[in-house]
């Protein structure tokens, strides 16, 4: 076999497939993957901070208990919402520790619970003594979720034969 050489002293051959690249082209590629490697990890980071910082809603139950025990007005208003606090007439600092300053210590189990969109429900035991009758009294506790912090909604006393949590 016989192999062409290729002239001596003339052009190179020309290469075949397509043109090189300029260097700005791979530039601009670089610095698009690089924004968009920006956006997503912004993306990530602030979906982790979400789910890290939504709270617990059984802290708000014990903040609330901890707030009646103490008699801790900023606890308390904490704690709750303002549909709350004006239903139960506890509206001011003032209007609770006059209210709520006898209280003594209220014992509670959470017995079940349940998330809804927005919403845990509790149910409770509350138990406390009266004229030395210890005394059980079966609650729900409704915590809503409002601008990423747990507030306490609403309390309902349950009667016998009150539908369960579902």
């Amino acid at each position: 076999m016989v192999h062409a050489q290729p002239v001596q002293g003339g052009p190179p051959p020309a290469r075949g497939g397509r043109p090189k690249r300029p260097m700005w082209h791979w530039l601009l590629l670089a610095g698009v993957a690089a924004v968009g490697l920006l956006v997503v990890g912004a993306m990530v980071v602030l979906i982790a901070v979400q789910l890290l910082t939504r709270g617990n809603p059984q802290s708000t139950l014990e903040d609330f208990y901890s707030a009646l025990e103490t008699t801790d007005c900023e606890l308390f208003m904490d704690s709750t919402t303002e549909e709350f606090r004006t239903g139960s007439g506890l509206t001011s600092c003032e209007v609770f520790e006059q209210e709520l300053g006898a209280v003594s210590a209220v014992d509670y189990e959470v017995e079940d619970r349940i998330n809804r969109q927005g919403y845990a429900v509790f149910e409770v035991t509350e138990t406390y003594t009266v004229d030395g009758q210890q005394v059980e009294v079966p609650l729900r506790y409704y915590v809503r979720r409002i601008d990423g912090q747990w507030d306490l909604d609403g309390i309902e006393l349950l009667e016998g034969g009150a539908e369960p949590l579902t």
